[in-house]
Protein backbone atom coordinates (compact mmCIF):
# COMPACT_ATOMS: atom_id res chain seq x y z
CA UNK A 1 0.00 0.00 0.00
CA UNK A 2 2.77 2.68 0.92
CA UNK A 3 4.27 2.04 -2.99
CA UNK A 4 1.23 2.81 -4.30
CA UNK A 5 0.78 6.04 -2.44
CA UNK A 6 4.86 7.23 -3.47
CA UNK A 7 3.59 6.50 -6.76
CA UNK A 8 0.66 8.82 -6.34
CA UNK A 9 3.02 11.69 -4.60
CA UNK A 10 4.96 11.30 -8.00
CA UNK A 11 2.29 11.74 -10.22
CA UNK A 12 1.01 14.87 -8.26
CA UNK A 13 4.28 16.23 -8.36
CA UNK A 14 4.81 15.86 -11.94
CA UNK A 15 1.20 17.52 -12.28
CA UNK A 16 1.49 20.14 -10.12
CA UNK A 17 4.70 21.20 -12.50
CA UNK A 18 2.97 20.44 -15.37
CA UNK A 19 0.07 22.87 -13.62
CA UNK A 20 2.48 25.77 -13.52
CA UNK A 21 3.60 25.21 -17.05
CA UNK A 22 -0.22 26.12 -17.77
CA UNK A 23 -0.51 29.31 -15.09
CA UNK A 24 2.94 30.66 -17.38
CA UNK A 25 1.16 29.62 -20.88
CA UNK A 26 -2.13 31.32 -19.59
CA UNK A 27 0.42 34.39 -18.39
CA UNK A 28 1.46 34.57 -22.14
CA UNK A 29 -1.66 35.06 -23.69
CA UNK A 30 -1.46 31.06 -25.12
CA UNK A 31 -4.70 29.91 -23.99
CA UNK A 32 -5.58 27.46 -25.97
CA UNK A 33 -2.20 25.75 -25.08
CA UNK A 34 -2.76 26.36 -21.62
CA UNK A 35 -6.16 24.22 -21.76
CA UNK A 36 -4.27 21.47 -23.59
CA UNK A 37 -1.71 21.37 -20.97
CA UNK A 38 -4.47 21.51 -18.40
CA UNK A 39 -6.25 18.78 -19.93
CA UNK A 40 -3.30 16.89 -20.17
CA UNK A 41 -2.56 17.17 -16.40
CA UNK A 42 -5.51 16.67 -15.30
CA UNK A 43 -6.11 13.07 -17.28
CA UNK A 44 -2.62 11.82 -16.29
CA UNK A 45 -3.67 12.29 -12.56
CA UNK A 46 -6.98 10.77 -13.17
CA UNK A 47 -5.26 7.34 -15.05
CA UNK A 48 -2.84 7.08 -12.31
CA UNK A 49 -5.28 7.07 -9.58
CA UNK A 50 -7.51 4.59 -11.53
CA UNK A 51 -4.17 2.22 -12.34
CA UNK A 52 -2.99 2.46 -9.01
CA UNK A 53 -6.42 1.99 -6.79
CA UNK A 54 -9.28 0.12 -9.10
CA UNK A 55 -7.08 -1.98 -11.19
Amino acid sequence: MVYKLFFLLIAMIISFYTLTYMTWLWRQKKKRGALGVLFLALVSLFYAVFVLFFL
